[in-house]
């Protein structure tokens, strides 16, 4: 018997194979799963491509909103450092005592942001110092820098703004 039902097999494949209207239809099914498995694959790469660019815009639009902020955060440190160099009556003292606590709560927003100052300033370094002048000195030695103009800023290891920096000759 199992003799016999594997012939019937052999026979069922044999006019299957002949029949020219399934081989189309099987043809057509290949045409239409391989367009679906590249659709899919698509799909797949142009979701990746989308998070990608989401991230990036993210980023771009958080490191525009530090830029713009360090402008503020600059002139309160410009306005404490004349506090220090100038004597103050203690009503203005406590005023400036105020201007020193939200100047402390701008640095601890920027450093939740994953902002922080470049405190690298020995050697001049292209990538984070911009050189505004260049002075002869006898204290440094050449590629020093020698004062510290604007200081600069990091935004997650990239730089959001170099720090603007007189270097020694």
């Amino acid at each position: 018997m199992s003799d016999k039902k594997n012939d019937e097999i052999k026979k069922n494949e044999e006019k299957e194979v002949e029949n020219p209207a399934l081989q189309a239809c099987q043809k057509e099914l290949e045409t239409y799963k391989d367009k679906f498995v590249r659709v899919a694959a698509d799909f797949k790469n142009f979701k990746g491509r989308v998070e990608k660019e989401k991230a990036s815009w993210i980023h771009i639009a958080q490191s525009e909103l530090m830029h713009d902020l360090l402008s503020i955060v600059d002139d309160f440190d410009r306005a404490l450092q004349e506090k220090k160099e100038q004597a103050v009556s203690e009503e203005v003292a406590a005023f400036l005592d105020g201007f020193v606590m939200i100047r402390k709560s701008l640095y601890k927003f920027l450093e939740n942001y994953k902002v922080a100052e470049i405190t690298e300033i020995k050697q001049f370094d292209p990538n984070l110092h911009e050189a505004i002048a260049q002075v002869d000195s006898d204290k440094h030695e050449s590629g020093d820098i020698v004062e510290v103009l604007q200081k600069g800023f990091m935004f997650k290891d990239l730089v959001l703004r170099p720090a603007k920096v007189v270097v020694a000759k």
